[in-house]
């Protein structure tokens, strides 16, 4: 299966948010990844339930919605209803991670858990009978335009390993970090899908940097 883009509003110029979604979208791109920080868990808030409930309106595409923020049960219960294909839940802010995926099917056709840099695969292997998507992020999540940390490449591997062994059908996306130099190497590691922010909307067009990372992982 081809590995799949995913683009992340989070680097989008939040001025005009719809215009470079559809300009992705012109460009093939077909997920979105919508980060949900509250200043609390990470340094800096982001976005909230009226953005993912506009931006649904807009697009038919696939919208994850990565919730990474402290009283993640209440906040969790208000994201439920906005018609998101996906919800990521931060395995570091869960207490009781198992009870809260259960929710997510009920509403969204995907659940996910993510996992910081520094989370060992233990802890994930755990839980790939238990989600859609397994989210490996590549640097500690709250901050735009870090560098990808490279020894996440090893957690990529096991995890592709142990999915393959236990005959599941779990995808790997890998958040945090990529560009055109990068991408391939997570891809070879066994990510299904590529979660990109400044890599597809800074720099060059929209357009062009696709078409980039497209090429970079031929």
């Amino acid at each position: 299966m081809e590995t799949e883009l995913c683009a992340s509003l989070l680097a989008a110029n939040h001025a005009h948010i719809a215009r470079d979604l559809k300009t992705a979208e012109a460009s093939g791109i077909r997920r979105f990844h919508i980060d949900v920080t509250d200043g609390h868990y990470t340094n800096e808030l982001t976005f909230g339930v009226h953005l993912v409930r506009d931006i649904r309106k807009e697009t038919e595409s696939v919208l994850d919605v990565h919730l990474a923020v402290k009283n993640l049960p209440v906040i969790l219960e208000t994201f439920l209803p906005l018609k998101a294909d996906q919800i990521t839940l931060q395995y570091e802010c869960c207490e009781l991670p198992q009870r809260l995926l259960k929710l997510i099917p009920q509403h969204c056709t995907a659940s996910a858990i993510s996992f910081i840099p520094a989370t060992g695969f233990d802890i994930i292997e755990y839980f790939l009978d238990e989600v859609d998507i397994i989210s490996i992020l590549g640097v500690d999540p709250g901050i735009g335009g870090q560098s990808f940390i490279p020894k996440v490449l090893n957690k990529i591997e096991k995890t592709a390993s142990a999915i393959i062994k236990h005959g599941l059908k779990t995808r790997i996306a890998v958040d945090g970090g990529l560009n055109a130099e990068n991408c391939r190497s997570a891809a070879s590691a066994g990510a299904d899908i590529l979660i990109l922010g400044s890599g597809i909307f800074t720099g060059n067009t929209i357009a062009g940097n696709v078409q980039t990372l497209r090429n970079a992982l031929m």
